[in-house]
């Protein structure tokens, strides 16, 4: 073999690892933030989040909620008067919402619940779902530096019903959560 191959060689090898270390960075960011959640490592998971457009994710999505019950058939006055309340209380809500440790909670159990409370609507038997480890995250890539991960159940494969996490590319390899995408069937 001589010099020019063996050159070939190692720029292919090359070539190949760092394309595929590219490919799969935003798993590899997914699983470095759900082992600091278990680890309730706080300071590593926030690397990986971009809090404010978290927070402008929530707010459009809760406003289109609102706008939603304002806008819906039948209203009455007082749902008008409810929901222009909820408009109102838009911004604390969301902040309630946006903290590192509902957000590490949610990367845990593919669901957004504010709290930890046992037996709450949405856990299973009881059980905090925080803790549950049976969530199966199906990714989708859109473009080159977007990536969409929805939390569904073992057996389940409708993203619409499922919560959903946004990643953005920064940089060459560096993934950030970005955005959230509730269940289409919350913001009905």
């Amino acid at each position: 073999m001589g010099i020019k191959t063996i050159g070939a060689g190692l720029v292919v090898a090359v070539a190949v690892t760092t394309g595929g270390y590219w490919y799969y960075s935003p798993i590899l960011s997914m699983q470095t933030m759900r082992d600091a959640a278990q680890a309730r490592d706080a300071e590593t998971f926030n690397r990986y989040v971009d809090y404010p457009k978290l927070r402008e994710s929530f707010k459009g999505q809760m406003a289109a909620m609102v706008a939603e019950q304002l806008g819906s058939n039948g209203s009455s006055g007082a749902e008008s008067l409810g929901a222009m309340l909820g408009l109102a209380m838009l911004n604390p809500m969301v902040d309630a919402l946006v903290r590192p440790e509902v957000v590490m909670r949610a990367m845990q159990s593919g669901e957004l619940e504010p709290s930890g409370r046992q037996g709450s609507p949405g856990s299973q038997g009881g059980q905090n779902t925080g803790n549950r480890e049976d969530v199966r995250w199906d990714i989708q890539r859109q473009g080159l530096n977007r990536v969409i991960a929805y939390g569904l159940e073992p057996g389940t494969t409708d993203t619409s019903k499922a919560f959903g996490v946004v990643f953005d590319r920064y940089g060459f390899s560096e993934w950030k959560l970005t955005e959230v995408r509730l269940p289409q069937d919350t913001l009905r």
